[in-house]
């Protein structure tokens, strides 16, 4: 978990006592590069756990982030919401729609493909290409395959480690730049 201790805080406050809402503006600056610091290193985060472009991840995702004051402090949010991800956008070969070909795809980095015997790679009317299989024998209906949404890449314990850890490292070094800043008569 992210956090800011009572030790920061009373600190901060203790320095920019002579400054009007000094302390607030302060914490505000650091959870809002700390909550922009969240976002960008999530992405990069996933993209090294899992076998997909950062075009990719944001293409099917909305990430929010947000800052907001609440109960006495500031707040900071960032949320992300989607749908799962084709698994096209993934590791998959061949790339092209390819008669006769086994199609193979990977979800994780490191991991290699595993062979889908019944896949095949199509491009829709509407210009979207995928991976898909047939329900029956028929030409009709079919599926494509999916992978995770980027909420559930997200919440990776090794995205999430990672991500909490860069986290903190930027609010403890921004903590001391925004009292300065502002002692220094900006943004105060």
């Amino acid at each position: 978990m992210i956090q800011i201790t009572a030790d920061q805080i009373e600190r901060v406050n203790l320095i920019l006592s002579g400054v009007p809402k000094g302390a607030e503006k302060a914490m505000a600056s650091v959870i809002r590069r700390a909550n922009n610091t969240v976002r960008s290193e999530a992405l990069k985060g996933i993209t090294s756990v899992y076998a997909i472009t950062r075009q990719n991840v944001r293409a099917d995702t909305t990430i929010k982030v947000r800052t907001q004051k609440a109960d006495g402090g500031v707040v900071g949010m960032v949320s992300f919401a989607g749908y799962k991800i084709p698994l096209y956008r993934f590791n998959v070969s061949p790339t092209l729609p390819v008669q006769r070909a086994t199609v193979s795809a990977a979800v994780l980095a490191e991991s290699g493909r595993t062979p889908f015997a019944h896949a095949f790679i199509a491009k829709m009317k509407s210009g979207h290409t995928g991976m898909f299989e047939r329900d029956g024998t028929g030409r009709l209906p079919i599926t494509e395959f999916m992978g995770p949404s980027a909420a559930q890449m997200a919440a990776n314990s090794v995205v999430v480690e990672q991500v909490e850890e860069k986290a903190q490292e930027v609010i403890n070094k921004r903590i001391e730049h925004e009292i300065t800043r502002i002692l220094n008569g900006y943004g105060g």
